[in-house]
């Protein structure tokens, strides 16, 4: 979702809401469809309220998807870092072909795995990097008490790898159910269809339609930070990025011959 989209949302929600409350004005009686203006305010105080804690409970659960996304993609950018690290000590020819297979995986996550999560799966060229990986560790033959620990700590840093990348692609896919979605489109509904039932044609215009542009403004604008949260790896400002991969990258592929092109797809 662009950021220029958001505005264009929220704007024409708004022009709607307050079109539709200033249509209804112009055909309600007199003194409008409610004898008692304090018990339907009332009712709207519960109906808002009710939707308000439901939003804000969706808002709170789907902060935590991203956050999690976020920290996934660290952990494994660390991981990554820590097993070049290794792979130095290794050395050798098993060594060498850690450090490519490392190469070319931060490169396939940063280009291939990326724009795959938008589409709500992961990419094969990556799986294909942590496959070769673990049948070239499995060629080391660790000499020496320093290797022997290196080749033990191996394994904890590659747990660490698999479990932040298991992180971040869980959350490829949206993690609010569709009926959630239908019960908050049925709230806003509501809320919006209520406060147009409450038009007065003894009030003013503008004091008619102050409210519930306000409303329709921040009704919409809660629904759209939840598609955002939802949607964690999407083209908009303030999704999450292969940053720290990145930087993991920038610090681990100097010196080292890669078997992959800088998208990480294999060229031997």
């Amino acid at each position: 979702m662009l950021l220029w989209i958001a505005p264009l949302v929220v704007g024409a929600a708004v022009v709607i809401a307050i079109a539709v409350r200033l249509l209804v004005r112009s055909r309600v009686p007199e003194k409008g469809w409610f004898v008692e203006s304090s018990r339907s305010d009332t009712y709207m105080a519960v109906l808002g309220t009710m939707f308000a804690v439901m939003l804000a409970f969706v808002i709170l659960f789907s902060l935590q998807t991203y956050q999690d996304a976020r920290q996934g993609a660290s952990r494994e950018a660390i991981a990554v870092a820590e097993l070049h690290v290794i792979a130095e000590v290794l050395g050798g020819e098993s060594g060498d072909a850690l450090h490519g297979d490392l190469n070319c995986y931060a490169r396939s996550v940063i280009s291939e795995e990326w724009p795959a999560m938008r589409e709500g799966g992961p990419s094969q060229v990556t799986q294909s990097w942590v496959d070769r990986m673990a049948h070239d560790f499995t060629a080391a033959n660790p000499v020496g008490a320093k290797q022997e620990v290196a080749y033990g700590q191996w394994f904890d840093e590659q747990a660490l790898r698999r479990e932040g990348r298991r992180a971040r692609l869980a959350e490829a896919t949206p993690s609010v159910p569709l009926p959630l979605w239908i019960v908050l489109g049925i709230g806003a509904t509501a809320i919006l269809a209520y406060m147009c039932a409450q038009a007065d044609r003894r009030e003013p215009k503008t004091i008619q339609a102050i409210p519930i542009g306000l409303v329709a403004a921040l009704v919409t604008a809660g629904l759209l930070v939840v598609f955002a949260l939802d949607h964690p790896y999407a083209s908009w400002s303030g999704s999450i990025k292969p940053t720290e991969m990145v930087r993991s990258l920038a610090t681990i592929e100097e010196g080292h011959l890669t078997p992959c092109d800088t998208r990480g797809n294999p060229t031997n």
